[in-house]
């Protein structure tokens, strides 16, 4: 073999081999960036309240809907979908560090530690400050993190099966807490949710357009199966066993996903040029408001963690059905989002009252009554188009 044809096999060698550490890295750094508090926590209330059918409800449309996504999005529509619901994923990103700070906090003040609240606070505060510390980091620096990130959850999941067995994994029976009947209410919401929200998340559209390969989403759902299946072994009884390997655990993940979605709220998406994409920069310091919800007795406890959970199963699936799915797939101006979130009013107290007020019967009103809506929407937009097209 001449050398010039050696030179020629070694250089597609290491771009195959580049292309497939990029494939790989990239969805390692979505099963860190996804495995956030209601993969580290979620399982554990649907294991107390229905066993390992709950867990199953929770997981099976969880790893669907994102490897779904990998592969109904290629790089162009990912570029669309950033660049026309922008706002959207920018409120997705914002609701979800809220989220993961609100978390933070309010398991470091079951922590009962010295100086109770104020300690909850500061923790809160050090997440946060970690993660916007994070931000400027380039992409190949980011999914480089997400991987080592995932690596430590993994070796933390087997040191902590090491330490203290396999938790729920190995006592939880086949039925929970709760009748059977409310988990086939309650599957609806959820199954809504977890196909429909990987839409709006900006670091999904970021891997896509970075790894350009539908199967890092495939490696993603394999990776993801064991980090919930972690979760598993820190239950117990209902509720997460606080000793020093799982608080490590929840600390990164949270930190990860916090710096994560910062990014995305405050650049606005992947390749946004900022000549063009206007900085967010309140996106730096308003999800810092939900660290106080976490610390008050008032809120720092379930209801409104599931209350957070709401915008996951009903408000931003919905709008990915309306705008993304059914409708025109273009962003709505002010006037269809003030109509939007007042259609969402009605579905919204329902789902309250099946998820927080443990009514569950009320959840499949919830999901009908967006169907029907969207039903409706989907009629009139497609009368619009219609005339658009008669008018032509």
């Amino acid at each position: 073999m001449s050398a010039a044809a050696e030179s020629g096999s070694t250089s597609s060698t290491n771009t195959v081999g580049a292309r497939a550490g990029r494939t790989l890295g990239w969805g390692l750094y979505c099963a860190s960036s996804w495995t956030w508090c209601i993969g580290m926590f979620l399982p554990i209330i649907m294991l107390r309240r229905f066993g390992w059918p709950g867990f199953l409800v929770f997981a099976i449309p969880n790893v669907i809907g994102l490897i779904a996504f990998g592969y109904l999005f290629d790089i162009e529509k990912a570029r669309a979908a950033v660049v026309r619901h922008r706002t959207a994923m920018r409120l997705f990103s914002l609701a979800t560090v809220a989220f993961q700070l609100f978390f933070v906090t309010w398991m470091a003040l079951r922590l009962q530690l010295p100086g109770g609240m104020a300690t909850a606070v500061g923790i809160g505060l050090g997440a946060w400050a970690l993660a916007l510390m994070m931000i400027r980091l380039t992409d190949a620096t980011w999914w480089k993190l997400g991987s080592l990130v995932w690596v430590c959850s993994i070796v933390l999941f087997v040191l902590h099966l090491l330490s203290h067995g396999a938790g729920e994994l190995a006592r939880r029976p086949m039925s929970g807490d709760v009748a059977g009947l409310d988990l086939v209410a309650l599957a609806p919401a959820i199954v809504f949710g977890f196909l429909l929200c990987p839409w709006l998340d900006g670091s999904f559209h970021r891997a896509r357009i970075r790894s350009a390969s539908p199967h890092t989403f495939m490696i993603f759902g394999a990776t993801f199966i064991p980090m919930i299946l972690f979760t598993c072994t820190y239950a117990i009884g209902g509720d997460v066993l606080l000793v020093r390997l799982v608080l490590i655990q929840l600390a990164v993940q949270a930190t990860f996903t916090t710096g994560v979605h910062l990014r995305e709220a405050w650049t606005g998406g992947c390749d946004s040029d900022e000549q063009v994409v206007r900085r967010w920069p309140a996106a730096l310091w308003l999800p810092g408001l939900a660290i106080p919800l976490g610390a008050f007795a008032l809120t720092a406890d379930l209801s409104t963690y599931l209350r957070f959970l709401g915008l996951y199963g009903l408000v931003f699936p919905a709008y990915v059905l309306f705008f993304m799915i059914i409708g025109p797939r273009r962003a709505p101006d002010a006037r269809q989002w003030i109509l939007f979130l007042l259609l969402l009013f009605p579905a919204g107290i329902a789902f309250d009252v099946g998820f927080v007020g443990d009514r569950p019967l009320a959840v499949p009103f919830t999901v009908s009554l967006i169907l029907l809506l969207a039903a409706i929407f989907w009629i009139i937009s497609s009368e619009k188009a219609t005339e658009r097209v008669a008018n032509d």
